[in-house]
């Protein structure tokens, strides 16, 4: 396609500065079109944070969750109960484990040549860290909420956090030998806010998504913030790396898109087709065409 300019007398300087902003522009709408949206699904226009739209998503009765496909595109399916009450469950300890005061909450758990490490996220209503032997001895590590653990060959990274009225934290910390005589937790890194979700990025390091973005965690502390977004309202419960590099994040309302383009990353928000605009009743948030 050709498109023709009349500049008239305009200084051909002056008439490139003049079109720079729309040219930014149409080079990042170029760029979305690259990377089309899941069948069935739309991109939407970024929501400022704490918008009404972010808001009203926080309402919203629908939460998507993204998983690995065989195709090179993450299943995304609704959850039929927000995730956040659908985990806030006693699941069963490992065999000739007791329950210990903290042991609440959301359960994951890690398991080591002599035992497991167990991390236990309560809200407000606690959590912890424990060692427990499989001879059923148990050894508390941290008092901090645990969100997930994920493996390096410098150690077991364990995600802990907590976001709730005014208090927003996080922290990574890391086990080297969780089968040592005397297990030593160390912090590795401090989170921009609570951690909500993790998978691996490469082998030593891990992606993190947090209430306020999406950072990268090597396992020697560093760590590369990749997008500042505050996501805590829309409660992130799972996130996918694609092979070539694409970042899914599923959560209420929305599933968020990182693209790769020239060493960066391309920000999308998409909602299910049809969902161009949203309503807000007393108890939910609504799609309207």
């Amino acid at each position: 396609m050709t498109v023709l300019f009349t500049i008239g007398t305009m200084h051909w300087s002056k008439f490139l500065r003049s079109i720079q902003p729309f040219a930014v522009l149409l080079a990042i709408d170029i760029a979305g079109f690259s990377q089309a949206a899941p069948a069935g699904w739309i991109i939407y226009p970024t929501p400022e944070d704490e918008s009404p739209t972010v808001y009203c998503a926080n309402l919203s009765q629908r939460e998507w969750r993204v998983s690995e496909s065989q195709a090179d595109i993450p299943e995304i399916t609704a959850l039929s109960t927000l995730h956040w009450s659908a985990e806030l469950s006693n699941q069963s300890l490992p065999h000739g484990i007791k329950r210990k005061k903290g042991m609440v909450g959301r359960q994951s758990s890690f398991k080591t040549a002599s035992g497991w490490l167990l991390g236990f996220d309560g809200g407000e209503f606690g959590g912890g860290l424990w060692l427990a032997h499989s001879s059923g001895r148990t050894q508390q590590l941290s008092s901090e909420n645990v969100h997930g653990f994920a493996s390096t060959p410098e150690g077991v990274l364990i995600f802990v956090g907590l976001a709730h009225m005014g208090l927003d934290s996080g922290q990574v910390l890391i086990v080297h030998d969780a089968d040592s005589p005397q297990v030593k937790v160390e912090t590795l890194a401090k989170l921009d806010g609570a951690p909500e979700t993790i998978t691996p990025f490469s082998e030593h390091s891990v992606l993190v998504v947090t209430t306020r973005g999406i950072s990268q965690i090597i396992s020697d502390g560093t760590v590369n913030r990749l997008l500042e977004r505050g996501f805590g309202l829309l409660y992130p419960n799972s996130v996918v790396v694609t092979k070539d590099g694409v970042i899914y994040v599923g959560m209420r309302m929305f599933v968020v898109r990182l693209v790769p383009q020239s060493g960066r990353y391309l920000e999308q928000w998409m909602v299910r087709q049809g969902c161009n605009r949203f309503r807000r009743t007393q108890s939910d948030c609504v799609c309207q065409k």
